[in-house]
């Protein structure tokens, strides 16, 4: 239901969204791509494209094209999730959960952390306690990979309604609050 209401809320935006990611040479502004979700059911999800993608990269670490304020702002935002509410219609995901990943990077996030895969417990969500702590985007080092899943595994542990809403308001205040507390991370060992 919440998912309904936020897509008739957002589809200004969203069409806004899909018209100036089509302006800057995107012919597909919305591209697919293989998730694992709960139990380790395969899904498709839905993202804005604001990545152009190299042959030997999926689009999560490709370059950026066009300018790159504004796709580094949709990022940054999460406008280029938005999407994925049509996701949560179709009951692959939650508002709030554990965020899916790659099937590639889901077999060597695996294979890296033993607890890794009790994050499956739980629906995929469009957002969750890792992203508003500061572990979103690519996983680029083991520690970032440790907190995610340690904020993951935590947030199941204490999953109730109230602390899914406290989630969605810091989401939706990410933007406003966001800061360079993972910029140290950058620096540590790749984990790829």
């Amino acid at each position: 239901m919440l998912a309904s209401i936020a897509i008739l809320a957002c589809a200004p935006l969203m069409l806004c969204v899909y018209g100036l990611i089509r302006c800057y040479g995107f012919n597909q502004p919305v591209f697919t791509q293989k998730r694992v979700g709960q139990n380790g059911k395969i899904f498709t999800i839905f993202k804005f494209r604001t990545l152009r993608t190299r042959p030997h990269q999926s689009p999560d670490f490709s370059t950026d094209h066009g300018p790159k304020s504004i796709l580094s702002l949709l990022r940054c935002s999460g406008l280029d999730e938005l999407p994925q509410l049509f996701n949560i219609l179709r009951g692959d995901m939650s508002l709030v959960g554990p965020r899916p990943h790659t099937i590639s990077d889901h077999i060597l996030f695996a294979s890296m952390l033993p607890e890794y895969e009790a994050r499956l417990v739980a629906k995929p969500g469009l957002t969750g306690w890792a992203q508003i702590r500061g572990w979103r985007g690519p996983v680029t080092c083991q520690r970032h990979l440790a907190e995610r899943v340690a904020h993951d595994l935590a947030y199941i542990s204490k999953q109730h309604f109230f602390f899914d809403l406290a989630i969605l308001v810091g989401t939706v205040l990410l933007p406003l609050t966001a800061s360079t507390r993972r910029s140290g991370l950058l620096q540590t060992k790749d984990v790829s």
